[in-house]
């Protein structure tokens, strides 16, 4: 990848990584040094990124893995939970809407508990401590059902992918 090619199509990216950062750290410095950070690291492998399939997907990644790099450091103990960030994506992109339609007709196909719980986390942005009350689950009961809901979601979007790149 050449200069003009990452100013076209990394640095575009720029404000949408800034948001995922800030979403995450809930600093705006911190998440401005995340994707500098990032953005760093991208250029200096800019050689190999001719190979990425979907770069604004890869640098979303990488910015989410610095940030929690970036809170690991600062509270080590403190668990990040993994797969609420892989579907939390935050980046605005034209196809925002069609991808929430898609995702939330997934979600509505979820186990009625599952869906239940994915909704009350994800809509309503309800603390696991307050899902457990209402529903008067264990916290380890909630993290089943969340991490079946992650898998059955996973996997769904995946068989979706699967269909959509054999059309092409």
């Amino acid at each position: 990848m050449d200069n003009e090619t990452f100013k076209k199509r990394i640095i575009q990216l720029q404000p949408s990584l800034q948001k995922v950062a800030e979403s995450i750290l809930n600093d705006a410095d911190q998440a401005t040094d995340a994707v500098q950070d990032t953005l760093l690291k991208i250029w200096d492998h800019r050689r190999r990124m001719n190979r990425v399939s979907n770069l604004e997907g890869y640098c979303v990644t990488a910015v989410k893995r610095r940030c929690i790099d970036l809170l690991h450091e600062q509270h080590p103990s403190v668990p990040i939970d993994e797969e609420a960030l892989m579907l939390a994506d935050t980046v605005v992109d034209d196809n925002f809407e069609e991808r929430y339609q898609q995702a939330r007709a997934l979600i509505d196909q979820l186990p009625e508990r599952q869906r239940e719980i994915v909704l009350m986390k994800y809509e309503q942005e309800m603390p696991n401590s307050e899902i457990e009350k209402a529903l008067q689950i264990s916290s380890t009961n909630l993290y089943t059902i969340l991490s079946r809901a992650y898998k059955t979601l996973r996997e769904a979007m995946d068989r979706q992918n699967n269909n959509c790149h054999e059309r092409r």
